[in-house]
């Protein structure tokens, strides 16, 4: 289901919360369906026809369907760009986004759409009036569900488009717009601070656990996907205890299992595995074509973003997560080049996007114990991925900072070109060394580039976005 984006005063508002003034808008997003976008979830039917349309936004190439990958792994040290490339993202490899940056907007866009289609969903399925209490079960799930891809939206925005949580001591810089309602008024959102941003999403996330029942499912969020979600928030808002207590939960349900050493290829080929919490589907009816992920890091196809010879240096020589990376020659370009190999499909067609797994809510926690310092708990958390990931590895005794900074090496090992790593470092308030093709630039902590510039075109037609990031 595709929709329509236009940057205009148009038919949307805020809901104040007591967060946010309201004003006048800046979207314009109507589903192309066959009812009015006004009427659109009128009964079960039209509502699962949203949702679906919702869950397609996310595939996108402006957003989990290429950049929201690409570029907190690229601004990093854990991709480069091929000395021969199509011209894609160089402007964040080089540390030079402009607010014209068409990429910057582009995902803007599209997560705002996202944003706008869950609360659609959510208005609608409000209304709906049923007769049993089965179709009210099946309605609740699918707005829970609404709320957490408004959560998961809201979260992307404010990593993307904001300094981190801790950056200030209340969180109380600028943020990004709360988008809640819509309704007929014409309003153009302010900015939020950030704090306001994380207690929206808070709420929209404490909403969906309150309506969803479904503990596991393929290619929709559940309760767990819900939980692995507000683990992660949890974690970047520095809230360790919350962080613990929601990763506890979705790795002590049954429902999911890492998947052993000798199996872990199976967690990039194969479909709903027992490691994968939520993942996008892509069907060929799908497909994202020259722009999906595949085709942008294959050696059939663009592979325009490398791993970083770093990167490879760190696993062990028979650590299993070194076999997603690919070595071989690029025609034309590198002899010697090392290829993204977590999206096998490559050209033939769009792999699942594994958004949340089981392995990552291990990390969420032994990162939590550390900072809370319980480092025997965290450190058995981390050499369970450790030697799921090299069963003869020594077993980690780290504590302290030392223990905080093995943490990290193992999110950068295991969570390699999966759109963490910019943000681990920031959030860490670590220095940031982007390795370009044939050289290295060293950012210090803090930095104002290490946030994405409010696109250009957002600020001339939205009079309230103002202020632009610090440095843009």
């Amino acid at each position: 289901m595709k929709l329509k984006y236009k940057n205009i005063p148009v038919l949307l508002s805020m809901m104040c919360l007591g967060l946010t003034s309201c004003s006048d808008s800046f979207l314009d997003i109507k589903p192309e369906q066959n009812v009015a976008a006004e009427d659109a979830v009128i009964d079960l039917v039209t509502l699962q026809t949203a949702i679906n349309g919702m869950y397609s936004k996310l595939q996108d190439s402006d957003y989990y369907g290429r950049t929201m990958y690409v570029i907190p792994e690229l601004m990093a040290d854990n991709l480069y760009l091929s000395s021969r490339n199509t011209g894609r993202y160089l402007e964040f490899e080089n540390f030079v986004v402009s607010d014209r940056n068409t990429y910057a907007e582009g995902t803007w866009n599209q997560i705002y759409e996202v944003v706008v289609n869950a609360t659609r969903a959510i208005e609608g399925g409000k209304l709906i009036e049923v007769t049993t209490a089965e179709q009210q079960k099946k309605i609740d799930q699918l707005v829970g569900e609404a709320y957490t891809v408004r959560a998961l939206a809201h979260f992307d925005l404010v990593r993307l488009y904001a300094q981190p949580y801790n950056f200030t001591a209340n969180a109380t810089h600028a943020g990004v717009p709360v988008v809640t309602a819509i309704n007929t008024n014409q309003v153009s959102p302010s900015r939020n601070n950030v704090s306001e941003v994380y207690t929206q999403i808070n709420s929209d996330l404490a909403q969906a656990l309150l309506l969803m029942t479904n503990q596991k499912a393929s290619g929709y969020f559940s309760v767990s996907g819900a939980k692995a979600l507000a683990a992660r928030v949890a974690l970047y808002q520095e809230n360790n205890l919350e962080a613990i207590k929601q990763s506890t939960e979705v790795i002590n349900t049954s429902a999911y299992s890492l998947m052993t050493n000798a199996n872990y290829l199976k967690v990039w080929n194969t479909a709903f595995n027992s490691e994968s919490i939520f993942e996008i589907v892509n069907t060929i009816a799908d497909s994202e074509g020259t722009n999906s992920l595949g085709h942008f890091f294959s050696v059939a196809g663009y592979a325009d973003a490398l791993v970083t010879t770093e990167l490879l240096g760190l696993y062990d020589s028979n650590d299993i997560r070194k076999s997603v990376i690919v070595q071989g020659a690029k025609p034309g370009a590198e002899k010697n080049a090392l290829f993204v190999g977590k999206f096998p499909n490559g050209t033939k067609s769009d792999d699942n996007i594994r958004l949340f797994r089981l392995a990552e809510q291990y990390l969420i926690r032994a990162e939590a114990y550390a900072k809370e310092g319980n480092d025997i708990l965290a450190q058995q958390d981390l050499n369970l991925i450790v030697k799921r990931a090299q069963p003869n590895a020594t077993t980690i005794t780290d504590t302290g900072a030392n223990l905080l900074d093995r943490i990290l090496l193992e999110r950068r090992k295991e969570l390699a070109f999966e759109g963490h790593r910019l943000f681990d470092l920031n959030r860490n308030k670590k220095n940031v060394n982007i390795i370009q093709s044939e050289n290295a630039v060293l950012v210090n902590y803090p930095n104002d580039k290490f946030i994405l510039p409010i696109p250009l075109s957002e600020i001339n037609a939205n009079p309230n976005i103002k202020p632009q990031n610090n440095g843009y």
